[in-house]
């Protein structure tokens, strides 16, 4: 009837209301690390520049790791919606080395990013091995859908964990080194 109706869009509302302040949560996150990297992302300095309180903001994200590991996932989820990465060129070679120069652009044009995420990669407990595995995940999809050229079959998806692997790991070195 009418009652669940309004129940269903009740509901509707709070869960679009909950992802548009995770969104603006993870702006002011970003926007925090560009200018300031890891150690400037403080969760009351987050909250303050969200305009939620610092509860609201342990509600969504436990820790700092957790709340930068999500940009990460939403940086590579971006890149990723940028073009179509499975038909950018006619070698998985090159789709790949397109994929890889596009991503290393993004890290160099703000490196103070870079490092936060990176940072909150290596430093991730147990609590936040899911975010991990999200960002890998969203980074080894990418790489799949490259080296396929299209819907990524079991093969190409070992091949993309490898890639991502070393990936990630030149990730790491190019954050702590500069």
């Amino acid at each position: 009837g009418p009652l669940m109706t309004t129940t269903g869009l009740i509901e509707e509302d709070r869960v679009a209301e909950a992802l548009r302040k995770r969104e603006i949560i993870l702006d002011c996150t970003a926007t925090i690390a560009c200018s300031g990297g890891y150690d400037a992302v403080k969760m009351r300095a987050v909250a303050d520049s969200a305009g939620i309180a610092v509860g609201t903001l342990y509600r969504f994200f436990p820790s700092k790791p957790h709340v930068l590991l999500a940009v990460l996932a939403r940086e590579f989820e971006r890149i990723g919606a940028e073009r179509d990465w499975t038909a950018t060129a006619e070698t998985s070679q090159i789709r790949l080395a397109q994929l890889n120069t596009r991503l290393c652009q993004e890290w160099r044009a703000r490196p103070a990013l870079t490092e936060a995420v990176t940072r909150a990669f290596v430093f991730a407990d147990d609590s936040a091995s899911a975010e991990v595995d999200r960002a890998a995940g969203v980074i080894e999809h990418l790489i799949g859908l490259a080296i396929a050229g299209g819907e990524p079959n079991p093969r190409h998806h070992r091949l993309a964990a490898l890639v991502s692997d070393i990936w990630l790991a030149n990730l790491i070195a190019w954050a702590r080194h500069g």
